[in-house]
């Protein structure tokens, strides 16, 4: 198993899970808090499991796996730890949800910086943990709006999010099919 490979694919996965995640929320009027803390902590144990298993490939490969396996995990366990919170007051979960995706940018931001000599298309991960930072920051200062503009906040996140991770999994993907062809 190729970790690019396995690495593009789950990036994708990960990409159109959010997207969809995102749309469905813009549709979805009059939604509980409960619900969009189940559908958020689902999103975060799906990253987290797509994450481990791209981390496997690495390891197969022989490369370091600490960065992907330890933000699978954090994914995972902050999924399952939401779950702990459905009944929370809403500035609760809005700062729980803000945390989580500070935490996963500056991630994703330092593993693009370690890894940009070895996949194209790393702008796109940086990119992605930027828009993480801001939105979590976002959240952070704003934990006091109702539940329909939060809401609102995640969906837009959620599509953006989709589409940037969408995007530089597919790169990654691409760089792959040019080192076999160049290899041949």
């Amino acid at each position: 198993m190729d970790a690019k490979k396995t690495s593009g694919a789950s990036l994708m996965t990960d990409g159109v899970i959010s997207f969809l995640a995102g749309i469905a929320l813009l549709f979805l009027t009059g939604i509980s808090q409960s619900a969009i803390v189940l559908v958020f902590a689902a999103y975060a144990v799906v990253l987290g499991i797509t994450q481990m298993v791209a981390s496997t490939g690495e390891r197969e490969e022989g490369k370091g796996t600490g960065y992907l396996t330890l933000l699978g995990l954090y994914s995972l366990l902050a999924g399952v730890g939401l779950l702990f919170f459905l009944g929370s007051p809403l500035t609760t979960v809005i700062a729980l949800v803000g945390a989580y995706v500070i935490i996963t940018g500056i991630a994703e931001a330092i593993a693009a910086y370690v890894y940009r000599t070895e996949m194209g298309g790393y702008s796109w991960l940086i990119g992605s943990g930027v828009i993480r930072g801001i939105f979590g920051i976002f959240l952070l200062f704003n934990t006091g709006v109702a539940l329909s503009t939060f809401i609102l906040y995640i969906a837009m996140y959620a599509v953006v999010e989709g589409i940037v991770t969408s995007v530089f999994g597919y790169e990654v993907r691409q760089q792959l099919g040019k080192y076999h062809r160049q290899m041949l």
